[in-house]
């Protein structure tokens, strides 16, 4: 299943991401979005001793994912961006170095984008890698929690969870505030049709066409 990400801004997206950290790493420091942050939109410390040394984040959201031609080009765009960033940190700490995206990856061996990523993230001086699409996805599979807090990432299996399950929870009221949410926001995403790959968006009352009807015609003479 995947999950639509690109219902968040980037600032809400870096902090979703943050809180998927959260579950994965104790140490993990969440830098506030929006503010100069020399590339780092979370690090993970692996221990707290005396060295500091840390695992660095980089977030990175794109609204139209499916629509990207090449996910490889774009990649090298943004490891040009963010290589000289993370070449600093490395005297303070940085001892590993992790892209993540909702961006959809290709399995192909060695022509695929996940294998040409690798490639690319080898040269950068530490252990890296890109957490794409699928990597996220597979996360919030197992936090249910996440779902309550950015409902805009809600599913319809999720919603008949939660009708399930509402009868045994304390906390009806508040869920039913992220359904509300999640219906209003389906809502109006819902009055367009979108084909996202190819940039087209049409009303979708408007492609309906109305035909004139006329009652049938009664052959008199058939009776005489």
């Amino acid at each position: 299943m995947d999950y639509p990400f690109h219902n968040l801004d980037p600032e809400k997206f870096q902090q979703f991401c943050q809180a998927l950290l959260t579950k994965e790493y104790p140490n993990v420091q969440c830098f506030p979005v929006a503010q100069p942050d020399g590339g780092r939109d979370a690090v993970a410390y692996l221990g707290m001793d005396s060295d500091r040394s840390f695992i660095m984040y980089q977030i990175k959201l794109v609204k139209r994912p499916f629509a990207l031609p090449d996910p490889h080009k774009w990649l090298v765009k943004i490891l040009e961006e963010e290589a000289p960033k993370l070449k600093k940190q490395i005297p303070k700490g940085a001892t590993q170095f992790i892209l993540i995206t909702n961006v959809p990856g290709t399995a192909h061996p060695d022509s695929g984008s996940i294998d040409k990523a690798n490639q690319l993230l080898n040269k950068l001086g530490v252990p890296s890698m890109c957490w794409w699409l699928d990597d996220l996805n597979r996360r919030l599979d197992s936090s249910w929690d996440l779902k309550w807090v950015y409902p805009e990432l809600m599913t319809g299996p999720d919603l008949i969870r939660s009708v399930i399950e509402s009868r045994l929870s304390e906390n009806s009221e508040r869920r039913s505030d992220a359904i509300r949410s999640f219906v209003k926001h389906q809502f109006c995403q819902e009055q367009e049709v979108k084909f996202r790959q190819v940039e087209l968006q049409n009303r979708l009352l408007d492609l309906f066409i109305d035909v004139p009807i006329s009652p049938p015609q009664i052959d008199t003479n058939s009776k005489k």
